[in-house]
């Protein structure tokens, strides 16, 4: 069974982008604009969602309360955070502090897929994805 990220960015540009990579290294991608978006998709998703990745700063919700309130819903989901810095150092500081996985924008697709394979706990094997 392929692994399933949620993706929550409400920039649509770094949404796409973000999507097309994990899609690309064989990932099940699902995708939310907002945080409202993203608890209404882990509602109606019954099967297992291993990884939350989402943005430090969107309208409604920070990052960090979005995976407070998504636990509830899916308590096996790990958690990633991306953000481009500064954009608020306060949550950055909460999510760093609380011992959750970052990565700052600007990135790569191999920093990115490097970092969803550590965060899933992947070996090095399998979080070298190659992408076409």
């Amino acid at each position: 069974m392929r692994e399933v990220i949620l993706v929550v960015d409400d920039e649509p540009f770094v949404l796409n982008i973000v999507c097309c990579v994990l899609k690309s290294a064989g990932f099940t991608v699902l995708r939310a604009a907002s945080p409202g978006e993203a608890l209404a998709i882990g509602n109606d998703h019954s099967d297992p969602i291993r990884l939350l990745l989402s943005d430090v700063v969107m309208p409604g919700l920070t990052g960090p309360t979005l995976a407070d309130r998504f636990a509830q819903i899916h308590p096996e989901t790990e958690f990633l955070f991306m953000a481009g810095l500064p954009d608020s150092p306060e949550v950055c500081d909460r999510i760093l502090s609380r011992g959750r996985a970052f990565l700052a924008k600007p990135f790569v697709p191999r920093t990115l897929l490097e970092k969803v394979g550590e965060v899933l706990g992947m070996d090095r094997a399998a979080a070298a994805f190659s992408l076409p």
